[in-house]
Order: C-alpha cells, then structure tokens, then sequence
C-alpha cells in the first residue's frame, strides 16, 4: 500500500513541460502574405475597357476605403458621386495596371491601378458649378476640395500650358503596399507622359504615403496645404483624415518642350 502511495505521489509532482508560445506576437504579427513577395514578378500593363470591371472591382476593394479624400471627409462608399467616379476611373483616361506573378499557383493577381486623365483649367469652374447643386455635403466638399487644390497653385499660368496631366489615382493592394508597386506604376506614368510630350505631370497627394512616392520619383514640390485649413463657408473644419494624414501635397515634373525628346538607343549593327 505505501508502495502505491509513493508511486501516485511521484506521478502527480511529474510535469510535463508545455511549449511556450509568444501570443502577442502572433496576434500582431503581419500577414504572411508579403513575406514572399517579390518586386521582380510585377509586370505593369496598359488598361483597356475590357478591364473596367476588374478596375472597378479593386477601387472600391483597395481605394476608396483608405482614400483620406473620401474617409476624411465623411463620404459613403455606396454615394452616386463615388459611382460617377469610379466608372470614369475604370473606362476612361489613361489606366496602367500592376501585375503579380504568382509561381506557386501559376496565376496573375492584380495589385495596382494607376490613372491619369489631361485636366483643363475649365474644369476648375465646372466642379465649383456642380459642388454648388449637389445636395450630398460630403460629395460637395469634396469637389470644392478638388477645386481649390487646382486652382491655389495655379500652375497652368506658371507654367504656360494648356492643360495638366494629371494622376488621379495611385492605389496599389493592402497586402502589397510599402513594397514599391506604386513606384513602378508613378515611373511608368511619367516615363509615357514624357514619351508622348506632355508638358506637365501632376500629382496630387491626399496621403503621406503618395507623397513618399513622389518624393522618390524625383517630383517637384509645388503646394502644399494643411487639412485644418481647408473650412466651408460656415467658417467650420471639415477635413478629419486618419493619422498620418495632415497636408495635402502637390507634386509635379515639368517636360521642357524646347529640348525635345529623349534619343532612343539602337544597338549597334
């Protein structure tokens, strides 16, 4: 009997060691996803209107919902002025899409959009016009934003041009970003507007982020504006974007038409 005792007693006081487990790591951890990304398998292609649907679909997917333009000024994602925008982004202008190879799975994946449309100074009037008929604040807040972001710097009188080239959007997947696909598509953007001899390339970057970007393609800093100064006619602030959001940036890269275009390498026969 005390044999039994002894040996009940040995096995409660054995312990069998658990494995540790760092919790707080694993639950703020990245997602794996980016870990094997690899800048080297993105292709950037040029948009057509068979790809509206997939355009549309990535907008409101990976643009709109971190747009400071629209979450910071209250605006829905189901608004009739987002629509509007959205069908414009998809089937018109200039698209330029960034493609991942996956190798793994042998299929392409979508993780970039790149718009750029010509804006003409009478589009300045124009937005102010439908701002002041339109019923939704935010929607209106948001055109007369757009509005005096091209009419402050003023640069078609700057810059003696007729119009602006314009990127309108710059979005690239959540999975993706920070990986340098919106570098790839911003150069690709200027390396075409070059090509094609437009005067000036312009950007107006609502986030930190876009402005980061610029920055690294060698734009200009041309305006700039905090969000606190934007008011409505009430005298209130109406811009309330998420940290670290605080200015709206305008970056541009001028073409000098006099010194014509770049001189294309043959290789020697």
């Amino acid at each position: 009997m005390n044999c039994l005792r002894a040996l009940s007693n040995s096995v409660l006081k054995f312990k069998i060691p658990r494995q540790s487990y760092n919790l707080e790591w694993k639950r703020f951890r990245k997602p794996s996803m980016c870990d094997c990304f690899d800048i080297r398998n993105v292709t950037i292609e040029q948009g057509t209107n068979k790809h509206g649907k997939l355009i549309r679909s990535f907008l409101f997917s990976h643009f709109w919902p971190r747009e400071p333009s629209v979450i910071g000024l209250w605006m829905c994602l189901n608004s009739s002025y987002l629509d509007v925008l959205t069908d414009k982004y998809s089937y018109s202008g200039d698209r330029y899409l960034a493609y991942e190879y996956i190798p793994r799975t042998n299929e392409r994946k979508l993780v970039g959009v790149c718009v750029a449309n010509k804006v003409m100074p009478w589009l300045i009037d124009e937005l102010e016009e439908w701002a002041h008929c339109t019923p939704s604040r935010p929607e209106r807040n948001r055109m007369y934003f757009i509005a005096h972001c091209l009419r402050s710097p003023n640069l078609y009188k700057k810059y003696n041009v007729p119009f602006l080239y314009d990127v309108e959007v710059l979005a690239t997947a959540s999975e993706v970003a920070g990986q340098g696909v919106g570098t790839m598509l911003l150069r690709q953007v200027l390396s075409q507007a070059e090509e094609l001899r437009y005067p000036l390339v312009q950007v107006i970057a609502v986030s930190q982020y876009t402005a980061k970007i610029c920055e690294k393609c060698g734009m200009k800093l041309e305006w700039s504006m905090d969000y606190t100064e934007f008011i409505d006619d009430a005298g209130q602030r109406v811009f309330f974007p998420r940290r670290p959001h605080h200015k709206v940036s305008i970056y541009v890269t001028h073409y000098d038409p006099k010194k014509g275009a770049p001189e294309v390498c043959l290789p020697p026969y």
